[in-house]
């Protein structure tokens, strides 16, 4: 049975998975610049996604390629934003799109999964924890954002952003599983899984006219510190503060069961599982959660160099960059080592595209990551 819930937690595509000055895998925004009297449009376009087990290219397909899982917990992670809006005084707003979706997995269920895709046995006896947390949700929403000089010296003076969202009917699908799984050599296996899986997709005939609705609102901050003449310190909270609600959502919660001893004519076990379980509409609130980043730019001559460390889904990533101003425009590199991405771009007057992975042929790589963004005064 390839489709019992266990596997659809793994198996689940992410399709619910910047600017020179932050270059971080966080969700990022313009350098902060003073407060300007003309109108300014701007755009941009953020995609990330990082998958600590297997290339990105694989994720809902292949497993026996590229195959290298963290001896602890396993993230697979898609950050995906898109944004368009104007300027003037200080003052953004701006339509937006975001997508955003996160599996934290044990080395035991990720190894689970590979070995029933690829139709391999353990060599010996083994016991599985099977313990995962997915979420995900994607929305359109309306930003506000205004920054402003914490003193009276607009050349040296520290500047703050503080923006706010509001998010209109998300979508979501969050789902959390445990238990455990056996294996035995003489190709006995039993399973013993708890999910609770929410959807807003879901439809069930109980729910007649009655579908799911829900709201976000989102606060965040950013700051540009200039402790001397050659050095700045940026710092940025996203999500700072967020809430983000559903009503008579379709919620499952399932127990499976099963000890088996068969595989099918294509060679995957035959799980057949005892399923109990209930579904219900319920109220739901939760945090988007927070990312953030801090880094220092230090100026040597020409060149622009930073260090910092970003956090985002609970792991924390170093990273140091290094850009050199030419008259045919900016060129930047990067590196971060919880991936170990490497990043290069270019910007050009209103243009800017930052390019990541950490691999050269992306068909193998397991992080990848695009920026683009465009200004235009007037």
């Amino acid at each position: 049975m390839r489709s019992f819930i266990l596997l659809s937690l793994i198996g689940y595509h992410f399709c619910c998975a910047g600017a020179q000055a932050q270059q971080t895998l966080s969700d990022q925004s313009f350098p902060l610049h003073p407060a300007g009297k003309e109108w300014q449009v701007y755009t941009k376009l953020n995609l990330l996604a990082a998958y600590d087990a297997i290339p990105v290219r694989n994720f809902d397909s292949d497993w026996s390629s590229g195959y290298a899982p963290k001896a602890g917990r396993n993230l697979f992670l898609q950050r995906n934003r898109a944004e368009f809006g104007v300027e003037k005084d200080g003052w953004q707003i701006g339509l937006e799109y975001r997508q955003q979706g996160s599996l934290d997995a044990s080395h035991d269920m990720v190894e689970f999964y590979h070995m029933y895709q690829q139709r391999e046995r353990p060599v010996r006896a083994r016991d599985f924890a099977i313990d995962g947390q997915f979420q995900s949700w994607s929305a359109a929403g309306l930003r506000l954002a205004h920054s402003f000089a914490l003193s009276a010296d607009k050349d040296t003076a520290p500047l703050l952003m503080i923006s706010g969202s509001v998010y209109a009917n998300p979508r979501m699908r969050d789902m959390a599983i445990s238990g455990t799984a056996n294996y035995q050599s003489n190709d006995v296996y039993s399973l013993a899984v708890t999910s609770l899986e929410s959807n807003t997709r879901y439809r069930y005939p109980f729910m007649q006219n009655v579908s799911p609705s829900g709201s976000g609102a989102s606060i965040s901050l950013a700051l540009q510190w200039p402790l001397r003449e050659n050095l700045t310190l940026h710092l940025a909270a996203n999500d700072l503060w967020s809430r983000m609600r559903w009503s008579n959502l379709p919620t499952v919660r399932q127990q499976l069961n099963s000890e088996v001893t068969s595989y099918d004519q294509d060679g995957y076990v035959n799980y057949r599982p005892l399923l109990s379980g209930q579904n219900s509409q319920m109220r739901k609130q939760r945090s988007i959660g927070a990312s953030a980043a801090a880094s220092l730019e230090y100026r040597l001559a020409q060149w622009q160099l930073k260090s910092g460390v970003d956090y985002l889904e609970g792991s924390y990533v170093p990273m140091v960059s290094a850009s050199y101003p030419t008259r045919w425009g900016s060129f930047t590199g990067s590196y971060e080592s919880r991936f170990h991405s490497v990043g290069i771009g270019y910007d050009y007057g209103i243009f800017g595209l930052h390019l990541r992975s950490n691999r050269w042929s992306l068909s193998q790589a397991s992080a990848l990551g695009l920026d683009a963004s465009l200004r235009y005064r007037f």
